[in-house]
């Protein structure tokens, strides 16, 4: 089969096409015929080194799929072959930048009917980072008041969208003319450029003051210290970042405030409740059948410019999602 491999770690132009073997599904595994894959931020992560331990040159990456059911392990249940359905595969495993992958059937659902593949594969990882860390982590409820950074991205334009379908107030941040638009478009309340102007100081105002029950930080280091600024009494910050801040205990301890930290690799990278992200793609599935739920595709790349996706990305020219044709 055709795939995209890192032979060795490094750069972007360290990707190459190679023929690749078929992969034989195990027990739990579905055997998918990609249509398209998509780009996350963990691609060019693992393409530099990170989850580096124990895995064995080459490196298939691609965490998001959207194809069809070509075969299925023993134990798979759920689908059968010529299925249509969208999945992430699993970060320590090989991924959708080839004709075909296996992932866990549990973790994945019926592509949503209203969908092509290009716009079903841009959905289901950034999908779980924001549901997992607005509706599992924190628990946003309606009527509250929640900061996102990053709306344009594809996290953040996802999470804007669950967030209003929850019956939230939305704040998101942005920079680029096309970030912006999208913030709208996806139904942001209030959306502050951070270039022009403090978050910080914009947040007090839109909340007299008080600050947001809820803070989404997608973007970490400095953004996130200056987000602890941005947090209500009895608040909640969730990161999808996990990168550590020595200003945590002063700024959230004082207002009673709670830190949750959201990596959606976990179930598939050690093992446990898988099936919870089968579940979450299914409902996310009835969201966009319900026009609730929109991915936002910038750009789709032939799997042989693989390379130049990773390149966007690194370079943060990416507005929603950039998306892979693997087939016509």
């Amino acid at each position: 089969m055709r795939a995209m491999v890192v032979p060795r770690f490094g750069a972007a132009d360290e990707l190459q096409r190679e023929d690749a073997p078929v992969p034989v599904p195990g027990e739990h595994d579905l055997l998918i015929e990609v249509h398209a894959s998509a780009l996350n931020p963990v691609d060019f992560k693992i393409r530099r080194g990170a989850f580096a331990k124990d895995r064995k040159l080459p490196i298939i990456l691609g965490f998001d799929v959207s194809g069809v059911v070509r075969g299925m392990g023993a134990a798979a249940r759920g689908f059968k072959a010529g299925d249509e359905v969208y999945a992430s595969p699993s970060l320590v495993r090989n991924g959708a930048n080839a004709e075909f992958v296996c992932v866990d059937a549990r973790t994945a659902a019926p592509k949503p009917k209203n969908l092509v593949h290009i716009q079903a594969a841009a959905l289901p990882l950034v999908t779980l980072t924001a549901w997992e860390a607005l509706l599992q982590r924190v628990r946003l409820q309606r009527g509250e008041t929640v900061l996102i950074h990053a709306g344009g991205g594809g996290v953040g334009h996802v999470a804007i969208q669950l967030a209003k379908h929850q019956g939230a107030r939305v704040l998101a941040t942005a920079s680029r003319e096309a970030s912006l638009t999208l913030c709208r478009q996806m139904g942001a309340d209030t959306i502050i450029n951070y270039q022009q102007e403090s978050f910080v100081e914009r947040v007090k105002q839109e909340t007299g003051g008080r600050g947001c029950d809820v803070v989404f930080d997608t973007v970490g280091g400095e953004t996130f210290d200056r987000s602890l600024d941005c947090v209500a009494v009895d608040g909640r910050v969730v990161t999808c970042v996990g990168a550590p801040s020595e200003k945590i205990p002063s700024r959230l301890f004082r207002i009673n405030a709670s830190l949750h930290f959201e990596f959606m690799g976990a179930p598939t990278v050690f093992g446990v409740r898988q099936e919870s992200q089968g579940a979450i793609l299914r409902d996310a599935a009835m969201l966009a059948e319900a026009g609730q739920l929109q991915p936002h595709v910038s750009r789709v790349l032939p799997l042989e410019e693989l390379a130049e996706g990773h390149r966007l990305l690194e370079d943060g020219h990416v507005t929603g999602k950039l998306v892979i044709r693997v087939r016509d």
